[in-house]
């Protein structure tokens, strides 16, 4: 009769294999117990944004508080200002203070956001979340008004740092003496739009208000900003088509202007032959003001009669343009 004997080896083994499920076992544990107590990751927000609707702002008065948010993806701005009783009511701007409490809240976590350097005597009429481009933390952007007549928009905006973990002002216009070298509209300020995978702020060139007509009279060419950590970033020549677009829009205008009033349209071609250099057809769209002059409907005469600008108005818009570096070579 054979005897079978039992391997020596088989318990080590089975001793070693039940070792090792037991390691398998703690390391899963650790790793479904890290896995509960951490965030989920936050997902990327396609380039896009979310804007308090201007009915939606709080009409603030005297001893009054409000509150305005908006949301885009996981992420919320909230709002929150007061008038106080010992305001005085003359030169008070009844609204939604812009010296009030901006946060921003996502991902489980809240940050406070620094004011605006100078936020007295000026009420918000907009403020968005705005993915500039596909990314996971959105930009938060504020406008408050001065209340002028035709000024001031200050828009200021903020990026999240992620090595700090924190918001910071990459944009402030609120200073009295607040200088940038790009065009800027100061009386409709930014309009964020949705361009191929980014955000751009559309605005205009303000210098063309009240350059050749009265401020209703005025048109501006397009400006187009682009947005990153660094600030803002002129980007108008990288799309032509919205020049282009503008520029169609422009010249309508001047047509029905001309119809409608029986005169010439002396604050709105201006901004039409920027646009048009911007494109590079500076030179056409020269020779079409100057063919306007020679018939009648850009006359000096009728400029005068219009305005109440004197001079030659071919020879007032020429130096306009190229000394504000616009059409530089073209005309």
């Amino acid at each position: 009769m054979i005897i079978e004997k039992s391997s020596p080896k088989r318990p080590f083994a089975l001793k070693y294999a039940t070792v090792a499920l037991g390691a398998v076992v703690v390391i899963a544990a650790i790793l479904v117990g890290v896995s509960l107590s951490s965030s989920p990751p936050l997902r990327v927000l396609n380039a896009s944004y979310k804007c308090v609707p201007g009915s939606l702002i709080p009409l603030l008065d005297i001893g009054a508080r409000g509150t305005m948010t908006t949301q885009y993806g996981e992420f919320t701005a909230t709002f929150h200002a007061s008038i106080p009783e010992s305001a005085v009511a003359n030169g008070v701007i009844l609204g939604m203070p812009f010296r009030g409490t901006l946060t921003m809240s996502g991902n489980g976590k809240s940050w406070v956001l620094p004011r605006p350097d100078n936020p007295h005597g000026t009420v918000i009429n907009a403020m968005c979340v705005i993915a500039f481009q596909p990314e996971r933390y959105p930009a938060v952007m504020i406008e408050g008004f001065s209340g002028g007549a035709h000024c001031c928009e200050a828009p200021v905006i903020y990026f999240f740092n992620q090595s700090d973990n924190h918001y910071v002002k990459v944009v402030d216009m609120s200073p009295t003496n607040y200088k940038d070298h790009l065009a800027f509209d100061d009386n409709q300020g930014f309009t964020p739009m949705v361009v191929g995978k980014q955000v751009l702020l559309r605005t205009g060139d303000d210098q063309f208000s009240y350059a050749f007509a009265c401020y209703a009279c005025s048109a501006q060419p397009i400006v187009l900003d682009a947005v990153g950590p660094n600030g803002l970033v002129d980007a108008t020549l990288q799309h032509p088509s919205l020049v282009a677009a503008d520029a169609r829009s422009l010249w309508k205008s001047a047509q029905k202007a001309a119809v409608q009033n029986g005169a010439g349209s002396f604050g709105i071609l201006p901004a039409w032959v920027a646009d048009e250099c911007a494109l590079g057809r500076g030179a056409t769209a020269w020779s079409t003001i100057e063919h306007l002059t020679k018939t009648g409907e850009l006359s000096d005469a009728l400029y005068h009669q219009e305005t109440f600008n004197h001079g030659s108005y071919l020879t007032s818009l020429k130096a306009f343009l190229l000394r504000n570096d616009y059409c530089t070579g073209q005309i």
